[in-house]
């Protein structure tokens, strides 16, 4: 049997009807990234070299898929050896690469107002706008229907996957946000259905279209918004409300991702140290 023969047949059975529809697409894109003199190797042919090999060169572009794909490749030989299809998992002797963190590109607040006011105008301004105000993911986004919004709350339950509208992840997505009045005025709640319904790829579209009229050139991306959110808040509320209202199901993603990004924090908490020391030479 094939590597690809086996884990097509290992998706079908062991990870399409045992995990959540994201995790199995999460899983078929960083395979996707295997070889195909890899794929077509017998499965007692595989060795650690090969397959290391391939987690290098995924690594050396896009260093967390080359995580994913070592964590499934493991997974799935793991259960050929319990299969006795391979007598020893030939990932056991490969290694995990490293993850190099992308550093965060966010809006500063002046950029953020100017973000908001241009996309006002847009069509695609209730997504952007719940992004940047209440730091949605994008699907998160595209998946709030008027019936979401009650009493200027927005009771987050569902997001979007392709065309379909399908529950949250985690119980930690889940998460009632108050929304801003005066955000809750611009939005302009229809009295049914999607506050804006559109696909990943025209939202992206338009999201390029208002960083153009708003004058801001930079590399912040769509997700970036969210991060711009995130930012702006840690600068004013603690770490445990940024993580409730982004919905992380762990504090440790929440600091790890943003403590590092609020300077003017960090210069007052260094300067309180030594608040009552007066400036001048201090002598031996």
């Amino acid at each position: 049997m094939t590597l690809e023969t086996y884990l097509g047949q290992w998706m079908g059975t062991y990870v399409r009807p045992c995990r959540a529809a994201s995790t199995a697409e999460g899983y078929s894109a960083a395979l996707a990234h295997l070889s195909a003199a890899t794929l077509a190797m017998e499965l007692d042919e595989l060795t650690p070299m090969q397959l290391q090999r391939e987690i290098n060169a995924l690594a050396a572009v896009y260093s967390r898929q080359a995580q994913i794909l070592f964590t499934v490749l493991a997974a799935a030989l793991r259960r050929a050896q319990r299969l006795h299809l391979v007598q020893v998992s030939p990932m056991q002797d490969c290694e995990c690469p490293k993850h190099r963190k992308k550093e965060i590109c966010y809006l500063t607040e002046a950029e953020a107002v100017a973000y908001y006011r241009a996309a006002r105008t847009d069509e695609a301004f209730p997504l952007l706008a719940l992004m940047l105000c209440l730091g949605l993911r994008r699907n998160e986004a595209r998946g709030v229907q008027a019936e979401d919004i009650r009493d200027g709350v927005l009771h987050l339950q569902y997001q979007r996957r392709g065309s379909a509208r399908v529950p949250l992840k985690s119980a930690a997505s889940a998460r009632n946000i108050p929304i801003p009045p005066a955000l809750l005025a611009d939005l302009c709640v229809p009295a049914a259905g999607y506050l804006c319904d559109m696909s990943e790829m025209v939202l992206q579209r338009h999201h390029r279209h208002v960083m153009q009229r708003a004058g801001i050139d930079s590399p912040v991306t769509l997700h970036g918004l969210r991060h711009t959110c995130a930012t702006l808040m840690v600068q004013h509320e603690s770490l445990t409300t940024v993580q409730r209202v982004l919905g992380h199901a762990h504090f440790s993603v929440t600091a790890d991702t943003y403590i590092h990004t609020d300077l003017t924090a960090v210069s007052r908490a260094t300067s309180a140290v030594f608040s009552d020391v007066q400036p001048g030479r201090i002598s031996a």
